[in-house]
């Protein structure tokens, strides 16, 4: 409701024109249920009313009109006069009266606030910092109208005037804010970004001191100052030499803190400079949001990023796998938000956010993570679900996103259809996941490729038909299983911190050591016993021993082998859908090219040591202690901890489902493998019947044409069909040049623009020496020592020695056949939930991912420390 005389209530302002920038910020986080003190607002319409009175309208307009062309000191003598005009003169009436009636209803005995708001003041343009005047402490009305007057005069500044002419600024428009002054014990500024830094920091900065902020903005007093990361709320506390600051704040307000700050960097779209205050209730109170204007907005673009994706995807993918690939992403997205209760108008609303959700730089895979952030923040607890997303798949950037608000009605009732709808996902999830299963297996069977042979064209593309089919409109069991370990995996990290502190930073991953029944552990203990029975047969043994893969494998073909070799063979049917690069089709399956696992079975004949699933036990005991540990920590007496309310009935309950969310994923990431390798050998069959048409050179080519061409062309519908080959060669030969550029595994670029070679491309002549400590991410606790064996593919596993410590760029599922072997891991790429960390957990191996360059950085031979509970890499000497 409007109040009379140029009032309005701050949380009713909808205009920044009207009662400017500062006013309209606060009024958009009023109404979206942030801490702000309540309060009205004088309209610019009663500035210009009191311009108009004093005779000092004209003058003004005049002088925003020349701020650039005048002299200094005629600028100063023509300021000065309206200052005087604005602070000689009284209010005018009507808006006296306003102000008379706001007092004796609401003000009276109380301690108020006169603030600035220029229409340019806390924008994206111009923050004013500093320039305009505010007013505390004000009691009366008498004190109130002097303030209204003051900081009206204050936009006519020495100060403000030379600080909008350098900015190019020609408004001079402004509202004031009227509000109860907030009794603060603390008050500070805290920045959603390192302003030191690039704009695309992963911290933030609070400084703060005790009692009002004035005297932190005046820089009387020096703060208290310390960052805070965002994907975790480590605090860092710098070195600073403060006073005032007595009793500093704890840790739990400064992290409720900052995750309001990132709440408000994802409300408003971009990097924020917030003002606060604590009171003496210890509650949180916003005094204002403004856009950090020292980063250049247009320079952070967008945020590409290759972390997890690299995984499944990390040489350059064919023109046939992007062109499926990229809609899968989508599909994948805009079904997960539709199951998730998102409204069917809002998810429409974002379609070319979702169109554009992977692209391809240098003929890589990349994650476009700006418009993954913006999808994800349709959610609920939008913030802490883009930083559990980066967790999840190894990222560390956190960029702007093009926010769409919605009122709060809406918001309200969108929120219960999310949260009935979630729940209904998730209380059938294992039936969904067995569905899904199901429909895989379904699909493999009819595509087995002893059935291909004889099959028609029209067939063949019945068949990839059907894996589109799955793969766009029939994945949603699939994704949920990724959401739900993403989800769960945050939730026990975030209610560990809280509840035991920040001191067991990688507790969380050692209540997930050992896990029975990783559906990604099967191939490698099936493979482990294939090497005993080996050992058992000294004849055997001896082959295995002396002879190369080719000359072996060609001596168990004999009959005295027949047993075996029909053994082998099972193995190679069962799990040839299983090795590395199996997502991304040009590569051959075991099946096909069954050498590397033939000296993978070799290494493992030669070891004498523990199998994988005499691993895997040991940890699993150590998991089941550190879980009884870790209750009794949380409730410590063991009657109140059978209570099912008792924090630890609670740690232990969310401690199941992420363990069962994590085994869910890696079932349904077994049957994706084996829908792609099916679907590799439905591709190599359409490759050949158009060889046999003479559209096609080689099979492999068929790799080289999308998912529409292939369509055309089986169903002869083709516009060119004769320059298909032609064509074929021609992206062969492109993707071969910008196959040798390796971009960096994240960059920022203008939108619209791809990555070219040379630009955001680390130093190549840095060594090893450049680093002492490696920095990534602990996903599996512990320190390990040994001689690192740097390996960029698992072909060449069998360069892997007992004790090693493997460092590689990524891994994806193949490579779990050496990690029992190793002592330690280091992954370039990777997240917590990737598979190279799911599997360093099954076998307790000290692991670090995200390690930034680890593969130029550390040398074969080279003696490293890795430290899974810090996550760090030490090259040590000698």
């Amino acid at each position: 409701m409007r109040e009379s005389g140029w009032l309005i209530p701050l949380d009713k302002v909808e205009s920044p024109r009207t009662c400017g920038a500062k006013a309209f910020n606060l009024a958009r986080l009023a109404r979206a249920g942030y801490p702000v003190p309540r309060g009205l607002v004088i309209e610019n319409a009663a500035l210009e009313q009191h311009l108009r009175t004093s005779g000092a309208l004209e003058t003004c307009r005049d002088l925003v009109a020349e701020l650039k062309q005048l002299a200094p000191t005629e600028l100063l003598k023509r300021a000065s006069q309206v200052r005087a005009c604005i602070t000689g003169t009284l209010l005018p009436s009507e808006l006296r009266t306003a102000l008379g009636q706001a007092y004796e209803l609401t003000w009276r005995g109380k301690r108020l606030a006169v603030r600035s708001s220029a229409a340019c003041e806390d924008s994206g343009r111009a923050s004013f910092a500093g320039q305009l005047d505010s007013i505390l402490g004000v009691g009366d009305l008498a004190g109130i109208e002097y303030a209204v007057r003051t900081v009206w005069a204050s936009l006519w500044s020495d100060r403000c005037l030379s600080y909008a002419q350098r900015r190019g600024l020609e408004e001079g428009r402004m509202g004031v804010i009227i509000q109860e002054m907030v009794e603060a014990r603390y008050s500070g500024v805290l920045f959603t970004r390192d302003i030191r830094a690039d704009g695309m920091s992963g911290e933030l900065v609070i400084e703060y001191i005790e009692g009002l902020g004035d005297r932190l903005v005046s820089g009387e007093l020096n703060p208290e100052r310390l960052r805070i990361r965002h994907d975790d709320l480590a605090i860092v506390h710098e070195d600073t030499d403060s006073d005032g600051v007595r009793t500093p704040l704890s840790d739990a307000k400064l992290r409720e803190l900052a995750r309001i700050a990132l709440d408000l960097e994802r409300f408003f779209g971009g990097p924020q400079d917030v003002e606060w205050s604590i009171d003496a209730e210890e509650r949180i109170v916003l005094l204002q949001a403004r856009p950090i204007t020292s980063i250049d907005h247009s320079a952070t673009g967008v945020v590409w990023s290759n972390a997890n994706i690299a995984e499944n995807f990390p040489d350059p993918v064919s023109p046939f796998v992007y062109s499926f690939v990229a809609q899968g992403y989508t599909a994948y997205f805009r079904n997960l938000a539709l199951s998730f209760g998102i409204s069917r108008h809002r998810v429409a609303a974002m379609a070319e956010v979702l169109d554009n959700i992977v692209g391809v730089q240098a003929g890589r895979l990349y994650y476009h993570l700006t418009n993954i952030h913006t999808l994800i923040y349709l959610a609920p607890f939008g913030s802490w679900l883009t930083r559990c997303f980066n967790e999840f798949i190894g990222a560390s950037e956190l960029p702007n996103v093009d926010l769409r608000v919605v009122g709060p009605l809406r918001r309200a009732v969108e929120l219960v259809r999310i949260v009935l709808k979630t729940s209904w996902q998730y209380l059938l999830i294992e039936r969904r996941v067995r569905r899904f299963e199901h429909t895989a297996d379904r699909y493999a069977a009819a595509t087995h490729p002893s059935t291909l042979a004889e099959r028609s064209p029209r067939e063949l593309l019945r068949d990839l038909r059907g894996f589109l089919e799955i793969r766009l409109n029939r994945w949603n069991d699939a994704a949920l299983a990724d959401v739900a370990a993403m989800v769960c995996y945050g939730l026990l990290k975030l209610v560990l911190s809280r509840w035991l502190g920040s001191k067991d930073a990688s507790l969380h991953n050692d209540l997930l050591k050992g896990l029975p029944g990783l559906a990604s552990a099967r191939p490698v203990a099936e493979l482990w016993r294939l090497s005993r029975v080996v050992r058992e047969d000294p004849v055997l043994l001896g082959l295995f021993l002396g002879e190369e893969p080719e000359t072996l494998l060609a001596q168990l073909d004999k009959p005295s082998w027949r047993i075996f070799r029909e053994r082998l063979d099972r193995y190679f049917d069962e799990w040839s859908y299983r090795y590395s690069r199996e997502l991304m089709l040009t590569c051959a399956t075991p099946q096909e090219d069954p050498i590397p696992v033939i000296r993978v079975l070799q290494r493992y004949v030669r070891e004498m040591g523990r199998g994988p699933e005499e691993i895997g036990e040991v940890q699993a005991l150590d998991r089941v202690r550190a879980t009884d540990s870790c209750a009794a920590r949380l409730t410590p007496g063991s009657i109140w901890r059978l209570s099912p309310f008792s924090r630890a009935s609670r740690f232990r309950f969310l401690l199941r489902a992420t363990q069962e969310s994590i085994r869910l994923r890696e079932r349904v990431r077994m049957k994706q493998a084996l829908l792609y390798t099916r679907l590799r050998h439905v591709m190599l069959r359409i490759g050949e019947t158009l060889v046999r048409q003479g559209q096609l050179e080689s099979r492999e080519d068929v790799f080289f044409i999308t998912v529409g061409e292939i369509q055309s062309l089986l169903a002869g519908g083709a516009m060119l069909p004769d320059m298909m080959s032609r064509l074929v060669a021609l992206r062969r030969e492109e993707q071969a040049a910008i196959g040798v550029a390796i971009p960096p595994d994240s960059f920022v670029l203008p939108w619209g623009e791809h990555w070219q070679p040379g630009t955001n491309t680390p130093d190549g002549n840095a060594s090893a020496s450049a680093a002492v400590v490696l920095h990534g991410t602990g996903a599996c606790g512990g320190i390990a020592e040994g001689e690192a064996a740097v390996v960029l593919d698992v072909t060449e596993a069998d360069r892997v020695r007992a004790g090693d410590i493997l460092v590689t760029r990524q891994t994806d599922p193949g490579w779990a056949i050496v990690f029992f072997l190793i002592k330690g891991l280091v992954i370039e790429r990777g997240g917590m939930l990737s598979h190279g960390a799911i599997i360093a957990r099954e076998y307790g191996i000290p692991a670090v991912v995200g390690v930034p360059e680890a593969i130029r950085r550390i040398r074969v031979g080279d003696r490293l420390r890795v430290n899974g509970d810090r996550g760090i890499v030490e090259l040590c000497d000698g």
